[in-house]
């Protein structure tokens, strides 16, 4: 699938660099993917991967030279696999957001091994909104989704959830600005697609 794609580049809220990836394809001009990405992805792996090879290191060394009995070697590897099978599981390497108008929209979290998606039908969509969340000294900005949700009973109300998006990669605010507006356009155009087709036929 071939397309156009630019690129920004900034430091999220912690200061780690990140690179933004906004790709139109051809075949579908409506959609976009998004895609919010460490820039240095080599550099940023290399300190866990080098702290858990230390500990490997460090841990053989005290097994060969501090008597310890077998029950607290077996507590020490199981606590050991558990920590890396949790850094293997939970390490996010990017978040992306694909929208296709009319269709919906799925948000992916790729971790270091493993791929999380969830999809949210277009008809389900309220709106997308900036959320300023403070947390602790700092304000943090998150893209949010506002979904639809019908809540059966007496009432028979709509109630609304709110999905925030990029929450691991945690972009600043320009960079969520970006992709706001994006959203908000393909929200609007698709608004007045289906406003003009109820029009016709009516």
């Amino acid at each position: 699938m071939t397309g156009t794609e630019t690129i920004m580049e900034q430091e999220n809220v912690n200061g780690v660099k990140l690179t933004l990836k906004v790709n139109k394809r051809q075949n579908s001009p409506t959609s976009r993917q998004f895609t919010i990405s460490y820039k240095n992805v080599d550099k940023s792996s290399l300190w866990p991967k080098m702290s858990l090879f230390l500990a490997i290191i460090f841990n053989i060394t005290a097994l060969i030279y501090v008597r310890i009995s077998l029950t607290a070697l077996l507590v020490i590897i199981i606590v050991f696999s558990v920590i890396v099978i949790f850094w293997v599981t939970h390490s996010v390497q990017s978040e992306s957001l694909l929208v296709i108008p009319t269709v919906g929209i799925q948000s992916s979290i790729k971790y270091v091994c493993g791929k999380e998606d969830n999809f949210v039908p277009w008809s389900s969509i309220d709106d997308v909104i900036i959320n300023e969340v403070i947390k602790l000294n700092r304000v943090l900005y998150y893209l949010t989704l506002l979904v639809k949700q019908h809540n059966q009973g007496a009432t028979d109300s709509e109630a609304v959830k709110l999905i925030p998006l990029f929450k691991f990669t945690k972009p600043r605010l320009l960079m969520l600005e970006r992709i706001y507006s994006e959203l908000q356009s393909l929200l609007v155009d698709a608004q007045k697609e289906v406003a003009m087709g109820s029009g016709d036929k009516g």
